[in-house]
């Protein structure tokens, strides 16, 4: 895997970073979780349609507006937990698929925080609105290919528990030379599948606090 990029600016990263909460409030709406849930799907036939099926999912939803509602005791769970640093991972997506990829796909959405772990909102708004628009950014069958994997990890996500996932809990989904979803690197998908990766190096990631 690449190296991340150099740090952008001071105030590009806040405005990345108030983009990424944003994104991350719609995902903690009833509308989020389903659009969230649904944009693998949406994908798996690839193309220029599938891109619009997604932005569409997102954008008809009637309270995509909507105010999230904190769970009980969140507010509070993160105020008074102490840091339980360092978290580290990543999200990845990765592979090649001839006659699918132009080019073999190497996306990765890397975290290390000193004190408190991203949380699952966080971690939906970074599949859905970074990783998936950069794998269709390399092509829409790069995207369609993988969108039952995409969909497998969004509702792996969706699902962690209220802690958050450990290192035990590593590992993701890889597409099959026939167009199936198995567990990496489950039968009939070799390590250079196309796949998306869950990577949690230390600590924990996407709880609820």
């Amino acid at each position: 895997m690449a190296a991340p990029a150099a740090a952008a600016p001071v105030a590009g990263v806040y405005v990345a970073g108030a983009a990424l909460l944003a994104g991350a409030a719609y995902l903690m709406t009833p509308a989020g979780q389903r659009a969230s849930q649904s944009f693998g799907e949406a994908v798996i036939d690839g193309g220029s349609q599938a891109v619009d099926n997604i932005r569409d999912l997102f954008r008809s939803e009637d309270d995509a507006q909507a105010t999230p509602v904190a769970q009980t005791g969140t507010a509070t769970q993160t105020q008074e937990r102490k840091c339980d640093g360092p978290h580290r991972g990543r999200l990845q997506v990765q592979g090649y698929k001839r006659g699918v990829d132009p080019v073999p796909v190497e996306l990765s959405w890397p975290w290390t925080r000193d004190c408190r772990p991203p949380l699952r909102p966080e971690g939906l708004s970074a599949l859905s609105a970074i990783l998936l628009p950069q794998t269709m950014a390399i092509s829409g069958g790069s995207a369609g290919w993988r969108g039952p994997a995409f969909s497998k990890m969004s509702q792996y996500i969706s699902n962690s528990p209220p802690m958050g996932f450990t290192p035990a809990n590593s590992g993701g989904w890889s597409i099959t030379e026939t167009g199936g979803v198995v567990r990496n690197f489950g039968r009939g998908a070799g390590r250079n599948a196309p796949r998306v990766d869950l990577d949690i190096f230390v600590g924990r990631a996407f709880g609820d606090f």
